[in-house]
Protein backbone atom coordinates (compact mmCIF):
# COMPACT_ATOMS: atom_id res chain seq x y z
CA UNK A 1 0.00 0.00 0.00
CA UNK A 2 1.27 3.46 -0.95
CA UNK A 3 -0.70 5.85 1.21
CA UNK A 4 -0.07 9.54 0.63
CA UNK A 5 -1.24 12.42 2.83
CA UNK A 6 -3.54 14.68 0.80
CA UNK A 7 -5.16 17.36 2.97
CA UNK A 8 -6.40 17.91 6.51
CA UNK A 9 -9.94 16.82 7.21
CA UNK A 10 -10.80 20.33 8.37
CA UNK A 11 -9.55 21.99 5.20
CA UNK A 12 -11.35 19.52 2.92
CA UNK A 13 -14.54 20.11 4.88
CA UNK A 14 -14.26 23.80 3.96
CA UNK A 15 -13.33 23.29 0.30
CA UNK A 16 -15.25 20.06 -0.45
CA UNK A 17 -12.68 19.26 -3.15
CA UNK A 18 -8.96 19.46 -3.82
CA UNK A 19 -6.29 18.26 -6.22
CA UNK A 20 -3.45 15.94 -5.22
CA UNK A 21 -0.37 15.66 -7.43
CA UNK A 22 2.35 13.04 -7.29
CA UNK A 23 4.70 12.57 -10.22
CA UNK A 24 2.52 12.30 -13.32
CA UNK A 25 -0.58 11.67 -11.29
CA UNK A 26 -3.32 14.23 -10.77
CA UNK A 27 -6.02 12.99 -8.42
CA UNK A 28 -9.25 14.87 -7.76
CA UNK A 29 -10.48 14.41 -4.19
CA UNK A 30 -14.08 15.24 -3.24
CA UNK A 31 -16.09 15.36 -0.01
CA UNK A 32 -19.82 14.80 -0.35
CA UNK A 33 -21.67 14.84 2.97
CA UNK A 34 -19.77 12.24 5.02
CA UNK A 35 -18.25 10.44 2.01
CA UNK A 36 -14.87 10.90 0.34
CA UNK A 37 -14.01 10.13 -3.30
CA UNK A 38 -10.78 10.17 -5.28
CA UNK A 39 -10.42 9.71 -9.02
CA UNK A 40 -8.13 10.70 -11.86
CA UNK A 41 -8.47 14.40 -12.46
CA UNK A 42 -8.06 14.11 -16.22
CA UNK A 43 -11.27 13.15 -17.98
CA UNK A 44 -10.46 9.98 -19.96
CA UNK A 45 -12.15 11.49 -23.00
CA UNK A 46 -10.03 14.56 -23.77
CA UNK A 47 -8.29 15.39 -20.49
CA UNK A 48 -10.55 18.14 -19.16
CA UNK A 49 -10.02 18.58 -15.35
CA UNK A 50 -12.75 16.70 -13.53
CA UNK A 51 -12.16 18.80 -10.43
CA UNK A 52 -14.01 21.54 -12.33
CA UNK A 53 -16.96 19.26 -12.99
CA UNK A 54 -20.28 19.19 -11.20
CA UNK A 55 -21.22 16.66 -8.50
CA UNK A 56 -24.82 15.77 -7.65
CA UNK A 57 -26.24 14.23 -4.53
CA UNK A 58 -26.25 10.75 -6.12
CA UNK A 59 -22.46 10.79 -6.34
CA UNK A 60 -22.38 11.36 -10.09
CA UNK A 61 -19.62 13.59 -11.43
CA UNK A 62 -20.24 15.40 -14.72
CA UNK A 63 -17.41 16.62 -16.91
CA UNK A 64 -18.73 19.90 -18.26
CA UNK A 65 -16.67 19.74 -21.43
CA UNK A 66 -18.73 17.02 -23.18
CA UNK A 67 -21.24 16.05 -20.47
CA UNK A 68 -19.62 12.69 -19.69
CA UNK A 69 -20.89 11.40 -16.34
CA UNK A 70 -19.06 9.12 -13.91
CA UNK A 71 -20.15 7.09 -10.91
CA UNK A 72 -17.74 8.37 -8.26
CA UNK A 73 -17.96 5.11 -6.31
CA UNK A 74 -16.91 2.78 -9.13
CA UNK A 75 -15.42 5.09 -11.79
CA UNK A 76 -17.85 3.69 -14.35
CA UNK A 77 -18.78 6.06 -17.15
CA UNK A 78 -22.57 6.41 -17.12
CA UNK A 79 -22.85 8.76 -20.09
CA UNK A 80 -20.03 8.86 -22.61
CA UNK A 81 -17.36 6.19 -22.96
CA UNK A 82 -14.17 5.40 -21.06
CA UNK A 83 -14.24 4.71 -17.33
CA UNK A 84 -12.13 6.76 -14.94
CA UNK A 85 -9.78 5.29 -12.36
CA UNK A 86 -10.76 5.62 -8.70
CA UNK A 87 -8.44 5.45 -5.67
CA UNK A 88 -9.00 4.20 -2.10
CA UNK A 89 -9.23 6.92 0.55
CA UNK A 90 -9.09 6.90 4.32
CA UNK A 91 -9.34 9.43 7.11
CA UNK A 92 -6.68 9.05 9.79
CA UNK A 93 -5.19 11.40 12.37
CA UNK A 94 -7.38 14.26 11.10
CA UNK A 95 -5.97 13.91 7.57
CA UNK A 96 -7.27 12.46 4.31
CA UNK A 97 -5.00 9.84 2.75
CA UNK A 98 -5.07 8.37 -0.78
CA UNK A 99 -3.65 5.02 -1.86
CA UNK A 100 -1.81 5.43 -5.16
CA UNK A 101 -0.55 1.84 -5.43
CA UNK A 102 -0.87 0.48 -8.94
CA UNK A 103 -3.17 -2.50 -9.60
CA UNK A 104 -1.61 -5.72 -10.81
CA UNK A 105 -0.75 -6.03 -14.50
CA UNK A 106 -3.50 -8.61 -14.84
CA UNK A 107 -6.06 -6.20 -13.37
CA UNK A 108 -4.87 -3.37 -15.60
CA UNK A 109 -4.95 -5.59 -18.69
CA UNK A 110 -8.44 -6.87 -17.98
CA UNK A 111 -9.73 -3.36 -17.31
CA UNK A 112 -8.27 -1.96 -20.53
CA UNK A 113 -9.48 -4.87 -22.64
CA UNK A 114 -12.96 -4.53 -21.15
CA UNK A 115 -13.04 -0.92 -22.26
CA UNK A 116 -11.48 -1.78 -25.60
CA UNK A 117 -14.17 -4.39 -26.27
CA UNK A 118 -16.92 -1.86 -25.61
CA UNK A 119 -15.26 0.55 -28.04
CA UNK A 120 -14.78 -2.22 -30.59
CA UNK A 121 -18.36 -3.50 -30.44
CA UNK A 122 -19.72 0.04 -30.93
CA UNK A 123 -17.00 1.11 -33.40
CA UNK A 124 -15.84 4.02 -31.24
CA UNK A 125 -12.66 4.99 -33.07
CA UNK A 126 -11.39 7.37 -30.41
CA UNK A 127 -11.99 4.95 -27.54
CA UNK A 128 -10.27 2.09 -29.35
CA UNK A 129 -7.22 4.27 -29.94
CA UNK A 130 -7.13 5.44 -26.31
CA UNK A 131 -7.37 1.91 -24.93
CA UNK A 132 -4.57 0.82 -27.26
CA UNK A 133 -2.50 3.73 -25.98
CA UNK A 134 -3.23 2.63 -22.41
CA UNK A 135 -1.89 -0.83 -23.21
CA UNK A 136 1.26 0.74 -24.64
CA UNK A 137 1.92 3.08 -21.71
CA UNK A 138 1.29 0.29 -19.22
CA UNK A 139 3.95 -1.74 -21.06
CA UNK A 140 1.37 -4.34 -22.12
CA UNK A 141 1.76 -5.74 -25.63
CA UNK A 142 -0.86 -3.86 -27.75
CA UNK A 143 -1.04 -6.87 -30.08
CA UNK A 144 -3.06 -8.51 -27.29
CA UNK A 145 -5.94 -6.32 -28.44
CA UNK A 146 -5.56 -7.46 -32.06
CA UNK A 147 -5.75 -11.10 -31.00
CA UNK A 148 -8.86 -10.34 -28.98
CA UNK A 149 -10.38 -8.48 -31.92
CA UNK A 150 -10.04 -11.57 -34.12
CA UNK A 151 -11.51 -13.73 -31.34
CA UNK A 152 -14.53 -11.40 -30.97
CA UNK A 153 -15.28 -11.09 -34.70
CA UNK A 154 -14.37 -14.17 -36.75
CA UNK A 155 -17.80 -15.80 -36.33
CA UNK A 156 -19.68 -12.59 -37.09
CA UNK A 157 -18.77 -12.73 -40.77
CA UNK A 158 -21.71 -14.65 -42.24
CA UNK A 159 -19.86 -15.49 -45.44
CA UNK A 160 -16.39 -15.75 -44.00
CA UNK A 161 -13.27 -13.65 -44.20
CA UNK A 162 -13.38 -10.06 -45.41
CA UNK A 163 -10.85 -7.42 -46.42
CA UNK A 164 -10.64 -6.42 -42.75
CA UNK A 165 -8.48 -9.39 -41.77
CA UNK A 166 -6.46 -9.15 -44.98
CA UNK A 167 -5.69 -5.47 -44.41
CA UNK A 168 -4.77 -6.19 -40.78
CA UNK A 169 -1.85 -8.30 -42.05
CA UNK A 170 -0.46 -5.25 -43.86
CA UNK A 171 -1.16 -2.84 -41.01
CA UNK A 172 0.83 -5.17 -38.75
CA UNK A 173 3.74 -5.16 -41.19
CA UNK A 174 3.73 -1.38 -41.03
CA UNK A 175 3.40 -1.58 -37.24
CA UNK A 176 6.56 -3.69 -37.09
CA UNK A 177 8.49 -1.01 -39.00
CA UNK A 178 7.72 1.59 -36.31
CA UNK A 179 9.35 0.22 -33.18
CA UNK A 180 10.67 3.68 -32.33
CA UNK A 181 7.43 5.51 -33.14
CA UNK A 182 4.54 4.54 -30.85
CA UNK A 183 2.20 7.10 -32.42
CA UNK A 184 2.52 5.43 -35.81
CA UNK A 185 2.11 2.03 -34.20
CA UNK A 186 -1.16 3.04 -32.54
CA UNK A 187 -2.35 4.41 -35.90
CA UNK A 188 -1.69 1.04 -37.53
CA UNK A 189 -3.50 -0.94 -34.84
CA UNK A 190 -6.46 1.44 -34.65
CA UNK A 191 -6.92 1.33 -38.43
CA UNK A 192 -6.85 -2.46 -38.34
CA UNK A 193 -9.39 -2.88 -35.53
CA UNK A 194 -11.63 -0.13 -36.90
CA UNK A 195 -12.08 -2.04 -40.17
CA UNK A 196 -12.77 -5.31 -38.35
CA UNK A 197 -15.26 -3.48 -36.13
CA UNK A 198 -16.96 -1.97 -39.18
CA UNK A 199 -17.34 -5.33 -40.92
CA UNK A 200 -18.72 -7.08 -37.82
CA UNK A 201 -20.74 -4.19 -36.43
CA UNK A 202 -24.28 -5.07 -35.34
CA UNK A 203 -24.06 -8.58 -36.83
CA UNK A 204 -25.13 -11.58 -34.75
CA UNK A 205 -22.89 -14.61 -34.25
CA UNK A 206 -22.95 -17.21 -37.02
CA UNK A 207 -21.59 -20.19 -35.08
CA UNK A 208 -19.50 -22.95 -36.58
CA UNK A 209 -20.61 -26.52 -36.00
CA UNK A 210 -18.11 -28.42 -33.86
CA UNK A 211 -18.32 -31.79 -35.66
CA UNK A 212 -14.92 -33.35 -36.32
CA UNK A 213 -13.89 -35.56 -39.25
CA UNK A 214 -10.51 -37.09 -39.99
CA UNK A 215 -8.52 -34.77 -42.21
CA UNK A 216 -8.26 -35.65 -45.90
CA UNK A 217 -7.09 -33.15 -48.48
CA UNK A 218 -9.16 -34.78 -51.23
CA UNK A 219 -12.28 -34.77 -49.08
CA UNK A 220 -11.64 -31.14 -48.17
CA UNK A 221 -11.28 -30.04 -51.80
CA UNK A 222 -14.41 -31.97 -52.71
CA UNK A 223 -16.31 -30.28 -49.89
CA UNK A 224 -15.20 -26.85 -51.11
CA UNK A 225 -16.14 -27.76 -54.70
CA UNK A 226 -19.61 -28.81 -53.54
CA UNK A 227 -19.94 -25.75 -51.29
CA UNK A 228 -20.45 -28.10 -48.35
CA UNK A 229 -19.62 -25.71 -45.55
CA UNK A 230 -20.23 -28.00 -42.58
CA UNK A 231 -18.17 -30.83 -44.10
CA UNK A 232 -15.23 -28.53 -44.87
CA UNK A 233 -15.32 -27.09 -41.35
CA UNK A 234 -15.48 -30.56 -39.78
CA UNK A 235 -12.41 -31.62 -41.78
CA UNK A 236 -10.27 -28.63 -40.75
CA UNK A 237 -11.40 -29.04 -37.13
CA UNK A 238 -10.27 -32.64 -37.45
CA UNK A 239 -6.92 -31.48 -38.76
CA UNK A 240 -6.50 -29.07 -35.86
CA UNK A 241 -7.45 -31.78 -33.37
CA UNK A 242 -4.65 -33.90 -34.89
CA UNK A 243 -2.24 -31.08 -34.01
CA UNK A 244 -1.90 -29.92 -37.61
CA UNK A 245 -1.29 -26.25 -38.22
CA UNK A 246 -1.96 -23.70 -40.94
CA UNK A 247 1.35 -24.57 -42.59
CA UNK A 248 0.16 -28.20 -42.89
CA UNK A 249 -3.09 -27.11 -44.53
CA UNK A 250 -1.78 -24.27 -46.65
CA UNK A 251 -1.26 -26.28 -49.84
CA UNK A 252 -4.87 -27.52 -49.73
CA UNK A 253 -6.13 -24.01 -48.98
CA UNK A 254 -4.22 -22.58 -51.95
CA UNK A 255 -5.57 -25.32 -54.22
CA UNK A 256 -9.11 -24.58 -53.03
CA UNK A 257 -8.61 -20.87 -53.66
CA UNK A 258 -7.44 -21.52 -57.22
CA UNK A 259 -9.89 -24.27 -58.18
CA UNK A 260 -12.02 -21.57 -59.79
CA UNK A 261 -11.54 -17.96 -60.76
CA UNK A 262 -12.86 -17.08 -57.31
CA UNK A 263 -14.32 -13.69 -56.39
CA UNK A 264 -11.81 -11.79 -58.52
CA UNK A 265 -8.85 -13.16 -56.63
CA UNK A 266 -9.99 -12.52 -53.07
CA UNK A 267 -9.79 -16.17 -52.04
CA UNK A 268 -6.08 -16.50 -52.69
CA UNK A 269 -5.36 -13.08 -51.21
CA UNK A 270 -7.11 -14.19 -48.02
CA UNK A 271 -5.05 -17.39 -47.86
CA UNK A 272 -1.82 -15.42 -48.18
CA UNK A 273 -2.84 -12.78 -45.64
CA UNK A 274 -4.06 -15.42 -43.17
CA UNK A 275 -0.63 -17.01 -43.29
CA UNK A 276 0.94 -13.60 -42.64
CA UNK A 277 -1.35 -12.91 -39.68
CA UNK A 278 -0.69 -16.28 -38.07
CA UNK A 279 3.05 -15.83 -38.52
CA UNK A 280 2.81 -12.41 -36.89
CA UNK A 281 0.38 -13.16 -34.04
CA UNK A 282 1.03 -16.84 -33.35
CA UNK A 283 -1.11 -19.93 -32.99
CA UNK A 284 -3.66 -18.17 -30.78
CA UNK A 285 -5.34 -16.78 -33.89
CA UNK A 286 -4.86 -19.88 -36.03
CA UNK A 287 -8.20 -21.59 -35.43
CA UNK A 288 -10.48 -18.54 -35.86
CA UNK A 289 -8.63 -17.43 -38.99
CA UNK A 290 -8.75 -20.88 -40.58
CA UNK A 291 -12.47 -21.24 -39.84
CA UNK A 292 -13.23 -17.80 -41.25
CA UNK A 293 -11.10 -18.50 -44.31
CA UNK A 294 -12.70 -21.88 -45.03
CA UNK A 295 -16.17 -20.36 -44.69
CA UNK A 296 -15.25 -17.74 -47.29
CA UNK A 297 -13.92 -20.44 -49.64
CA UNK A 298 -17.29 -22.21 -49.45
CA UNK A 299 -19.36 -19.11 -50.11
CA UNK A 300 -17.13 -17.30 -52.59
CA UNK A 301 -18.43 -16.32 -56.02
CA UNK A 302 -17.09 -18.44 -58.86
CA UNK A 303 -16.47 -15.98 -61.62
CA UNK A 304 -15.53 -18.57 -64.23
CA UNK A 305 -19.28 -19.33 -64.34
CA UNK A 306 -19.88 -15.84 -65.73
CA UNK A 307 -20.17 -15.51 -69.53
CA UNK A 308 -17.04 -13.35 -69.73
CA UNK A 309 -14.86 -16.07 -68.19
CA UNK A 310 -16.72 -19.23 -69.22
CA UNK A 311 -13.79 -20.42 -71.36
CA UNK A 312 -11.45 -20.45 -68.37
CA UNK A 313 -11.83 -24.23 -67.65
CA UNK A 314 -11.13 -24.99 -71.31
CA UNK A 315 -7.88 -23.03 -71.29
CA UNK A 316 -6.89 -24.48 -67.91
CA UNK A 317 -7.25 -27.99 -69.35
CA UNK A 318 -4.90 -27.06 -72.21
CA UNK A 319 -2.17 -25.32 -70.28
CA UNK A 320 1.06 -27.22 -69.63
CA UNK A 321 4.49 -26.28 -68.39
CA UNK A 322 7.33 -27.88 -70.31
CA UNK A 323 10.44 -28.12 -68.17
CA UNK A 324 12.86 -28.39 -71.09
CA UNK A 325 14.23 -25.63 -73.28
CA UNK A 326 12.25 -22.81 -71.67
CA UNK A 327 13.49 -19.33 -72.52
CA UNK A 328 14.61 -17.16 -69.63
CA UNK A 329 13.72 -13.77 -71.17
CA UNK A 330 10.43 -11.95 -70.62
CA UNK A 331 7.58 -11.96 -73.15
CA UNK A 332 6.62 -8.55 -74.52
CA UNK A 333 3.83 -7.02 -72.45
CA UNK A 334 2.56 -4.95 -75.38
CA UNK A 335 1.37 -8.18 -76.99
CA UNK A 336 -1.53 -8.35 -74.54
CA UNK A 337 -1.99 -4.81 -73.22
CA UNK A 338 -5.58 -3.88 -74.03
CA UNK A 339 -6.56 -7.35 -75.26
CA UNK A 340 -9.61 -9.44 -74.35
CA UNK A 341 -9.94 -12.15 -71.68
CA UNK A 342 -9.82 -15.04 -74.17
CA UNK A 343 -6.89 -13.48 -76.04
CA UNK A 344 -4.82 -13.18 -72.86
CA UNK A 345 -5.69 -16.71 -71.69
CA UNK A 346 -4.72 -18.10 -75.08
CA UNK A 347 -1.50 -16.10 -74.88
CA UNK A 348 -0.67 -17.77 -71.54
CA UNK A 349 -1.28 -21.23 -73.01
CA UNK A 350 1.08 -20.49 -75.90
CA UNK A 351 3.77 -18.73 -73.89
CA UNK A 352 4.01 -21.50 -71.29
CA UNK A 353 5.41 -23.68 -74.06
CA UNK A 354 8.34 -21.30 -74.38
CA UNK A 355 8.94 -19.23 -71.23
CA UNK A 356 9.41 -19.90 -67.54
CA UNK A 357 6.19 -19.34 -65.53
CA UNK A 358 7.92 -16.68 -63.41
CA UNK A 359 8.79 -14.71 -66.54
CA UNK A 360 5.25 -14.89 -67.89
CA UNK A 361 4.10 -13.75 -64.45
CA UNK A 362 6.32 -10.65 -64.70
CA UNK A 363 4.76 -9.76 -68.02
CA UNK A 364 1.20 -10.23 -66.74
CA UNK A 365 2.04 -8.20 -63.65
CA UNK A 366 3.37 -5.39 -65.83
CA UNK A 367 0.22 -5.46 -67.98
CA UNK A 368 -2.00 -5.20 -64.91
CA UNK A 369 0.16 -2.37 -63.57
CA UNK A 370 -0.29 -0.60 -66.92
CA UNK A 371 -4.03 -1.15 -66.60
CA UNK A 372 -4.06 0.45 -63.15
CA UNK A 373 -2.03 3.36 -64.49
CA UNK A 374 -4.42 3.83 -67.43
CA UNK A 375 -7.74 3.41 -65.59
CA UNK A 376 -10.32 5.81 -66.99
CA UNK A 377 -11.39 7.61 -63.84
CA UNK A 378 -14.58 8.82 -65.55
CA UNK A 379 -16.11 5.41 -64.87
CA UNK A 380 -16.24 6.13 -61.15
CA UNK A 381 -18.30 9.26 -61.79
CA UNK A 382 -20.65 7.82 -64.44
CA UNK A 383 -24.22 6.90 -63.49
CA UNK A 384 -25.75 6.13 -66.90
CA UNK A 385 -23.72 3.00 -67.58
CA UNK A 386 -25.04 -0.55 -67.14
CA UNK A 387 -24.36 -2.33 -63.84
CA UNK A 388 -21.54 -4.37 -65.39
CA UNK A 389 -19.62 -1.14 -65.93
CA UNK A 390 -19.67 -0.11 -62.25
CA UNK A 391 -15.88 -0.22 -62.25
CA UNK A 392 -13.70 1.74 -59.86
CA UNK A 393 -10.14 1.95 -58.65
CA UNK A 394 -10.53 -1.12 -56.46
CA UNK A 395 -11.33 -3.35 -59.44
CA UNK A 396 -7.89 -2.52 -60.77
CA UNK A 397 -6.00 -2.76 -57.50
CA UNK A 398 -7.34 -6.30 -56.98
CA UNK A 399 -5.23 -7.45 -59.92
CA UNK A 400 -2.06 -6.26 -58.21
CA UNK A 401 -2.81 -7.69 -54.78
CA UNK A 402 -3.88 -10.97 -56.40
CA UNK A 403 -0.64 -11.05 -58.41
CA UNK A 404 1.34 -10.56 -55.22
CA UNK A 405 -0.47 -13.53 -53.63
CA UNK A 406 0.08 -15.61 -56.79
CA UNK A 407 3.84 -15.15 -56.69
CA UNK A 408 4.12 -15.78 -52.96
CA UNK A 409 2.02 -18.95 -53.07
CA UNK A 410 3.19 -20.38 -56.41
CA UNK A 411 6.83 -20.05 -55.44
CA UNK A 412 5.97 -22.45 -52.61
CA UNK A 413 3.62 -24.62 -54.68
CA UNK A 414 4.86 -24.46 -58.31
CA UNK A 415 2.25 -26.89 -59.65
CA UNK A 416 -0.33 -24.10 -59.25
CA UNK A 417 1.35 -21.63 -61.60
CA UNK A 418 -0.94 -22.61 -64.48
CA UNK A 419 -4.15 -21.67 -62.69
CA UNK A 420 -2.59 -18.56 -61.18
CA UNK A 421 -1.30 -17.22 -64.48
CA UNK A 422 -4.59 -17.85 -66.30
CA UNK A 423 -6.51 -16.04 -63.60
CA UNK A 424 -4.09 -13.14 -63.72
CA UNK A 425 -4.73 -13.07 -67.47
CA UNK A 426 -8.47 -12.83 -66.72
CA UNK A 427 -7.80 -9.66 -64.74
CA UNK A 428 -5.85 -8.17 -67.60
CA UNK A 429 -8.55 -8.92 -70.16
CA UNK A 430 -11.46 -7.92 -67.94
CA UNK A 431 -10.13 -4.42 -67.30
CA UNK A 432 -9.02 -3.59 -70.83
CA UNK A 433 -12.29 -1.84 -71.85
CA UNK A 434 -11.96 0.66 -68.97
CA UNK A 435 -8.64 2.18 -70.00
CA UNK A 436 -7.73 5.54 -71.49
CA UNK A 437 -4.61 7.14 -72.90
CA UNK A 438 -2.72 9.22 -70.36
CA UNK A 439 0.61 10.98 -70.21
CA UNK A 440 2.60 8.25 -68.45
CA UNK A 441 5.55 10.55 -67.80
CA UNK A 442 3.46 12.54 -65.28
CA UNK A 443 3.40 9.52 -62.98
CA UNK A 444 6.83 7.98 -63.43
CA UNK A 445 8.65 7.78 -60.09
CA UNK A 446 12.16 9.21 -60.29
CA UNK A 447 13.20 9.07 -56.63
CA UNK A 448 11.99 5.80 -55.19
CA UNK A 449 13.09 6.52 -51.63
CA UNK A 450 11.18 9.80 -51.44
CA UNK A 451 8.16 8.21 -53.13
CA UNK A 452 7.90 5.42 -50.58
CA UNK A 453 8.28 7.81 -47.66
CA UNK A 454 5.49 10.00 -49.02
CA UNK A 455 3.32 6.95 -49.65
CA UNK A 456 3.78 5.61 -46.13
CA UNK A 457 3.14 9.05 -44.65
CA UNK A 458 -0.15 9.17 -46.54
CA UNK A 459 -1.18 5.81 -45.13
CA UNK A 460 -0.77 7.16 -41.59
CA UNK A 461 -3.19 10.02 -42.25
CA UNK A 462 -5.19 9.05 -45.34
CA UNK A 463 -8.36 10.93 -44.40
CA UNK A 464 -10.71 8.38 -46.03
CA UNK A 465 -13.83 7.56 -44.03
CA UNK A 466 -14.70 4.16 -45.49
CA UNK A 467 -12.26 1.49 -44.23
CA UNK A 468 -12.60 -0.57 -47.42
CA UNK A 469 -10.81 2.20 -49.34
CA UNK A 470 -8.02 2.72 -46.83
CA UNK A 471 -7.62 -1.09 -46.78
CA UNK A 472 -7.00 -1.06 -50.51
CA UNK A 473 -4.54 1.79 -50.14
CA UNK A 474 -2.35 -0.19 -47.77
CA UNK A 475 -2.86 -3.57 -49.46
CA UNK A 476 -1.94 -2.20 -52.88
CA UNK A 477 1.00 -0.26 -51.49
CA UNK A 478 2.46 -3.30 -49.76
CA UNK A 479 1.81 -5.57 -52.74
CA UNK A 480 3.64 -3.16 -55.04
CA UNK A 481 6.43 -2.71 -52.49
CA UNK A 482 6.99 -6.47 -52.37
CA UNK A 483 6.69 -6.98 -56.12
CA UNK A 484 8.88 -4.03 -57.08
CA UNK A 485 11.70 -5.58 -55.06
CA UNK A 486 11.79 -8.62 -57.39
CA UNK A 487 10.42 -7.15 -60.64
CA UNK A 488 12.44 -6.43 -63.77
CA UNK A 489 13.02 -2.76 -64.54
CA UNK A 490 10.15 -2.32 -66.99
CA UNK A 491 7.65 -3.97 -64.67
CA UNK A 492 8.92 -2.01 -61.68
CA UNK A 493 8.53 1.28 -63.54
CA UNK A 494 4.86 0.63 -64.20
CA UNK A 495 4.19 -0.71 -60.71
CA UNK A 496 5.48 2.47 -59.11
CA UNK A 497 3.80 4.75 -61.64
CA UNK A 498 0.45 3.00 -61.20
CA UNK A 499 0.62 3.32 -57.42
CA UNK A 500 1.64 6.97 -57.77
CA UNK A 501 -1.48 7.71 -59.80
CA UNK A 502 -3.76 5.63 -57.57
CA UNK A 503 -2.77 7.20 -54.24
CA UNK A 504 -2.83 10.71 -55.69
CA UNK A 505 -6.21 10.49 -57.41
CA UNK A 506 -9.67 11.10 -55.96
CA UNK A 507 -11.73 8.10 -54.91
CA UNK A 508 -15.49 8.36 -55.12
CA UNK A 509 -16.60 6.32 -52.13
CA UNK A 510 -20.38 6.66 -52.39
CA UNK A 511 -22.46 6.46 -55.56
CA UNK A 512 -25.79 7.95 -54.62
CA UNK A 513 -27.31 8.73 -58.02
CA UNK A 514 -25.91 5.62 -59.71
CA UNK A 515 -27.25 3.31 -56.98
CA UNK A 516 -30.74 4.86 -57.00
CA UNK A 517 -30.92 5.07 -60.79
CA UNK A 518 -29.85 1.46 -61.38
CA UNK A 519 -32.13 0.21 -58.61
CA UNK A 520 -35.13 2.00 -60.07
CA UNK A 521 -34.35 0.72 -63.56
CA UNK A 522 -34.19 -2.86 -62.28
CA UNK A 523 -37.47 -2.64 -60.35
CA UNK A 524 -39.18 -0.82 -63.25
CA UNK A 525 -38.72 -3.84 -65.52
CA UNK A 526 -41.61 -5.51 -63.72
CA UNK A 527 -43.87 -2.54 -64.36
CA UNK A 528 -42.91 -0.97 -67.69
Amino acid sequence: MLWEKVISSEELAKKNKTIFKKGNKQIAVFKLKDQFFALDNRCPHEGYPLLQGNVNTECVLTCNWHNWKFDMKSGQCLTGGDNVRIYPLKEEDDFIWVNIAEPSIEEITNSILEGFKIGFLDRQYGRMSRELARLYYNKIDPLTAIKKTIEWSYDKFEYGMTHAFAATADWLQLYALNKENPENQIICLTEAVDHISFDSLRFPTFPFKQDIETWSENDFLEAIENENHDKAIALVLGALSENRHFSDLENALVKAALMHYNDFGHSLIYVYKSATLIEFLGNEVEKPLILSLVRSLCYTTRDDLLPEFKEYPTYLAQVKITKQNLADEYPDSLEIFGKSVNFTMNWVVDKLKIYWPENIYQTLLEVNARNLLHYDINYQYAYNNPVNDNVGWLDFTHAITFANAIRKMCEKYPDLWQAGLLQLACFSGRNQKYLKEINESEWIVNDEKIFWQETIDKLYDHGIAGPIFSAHLIKTSFAIKEESEVANQSCKKYLLASLNRFINSPIKAKHVRRTIKQGMELVARDFV
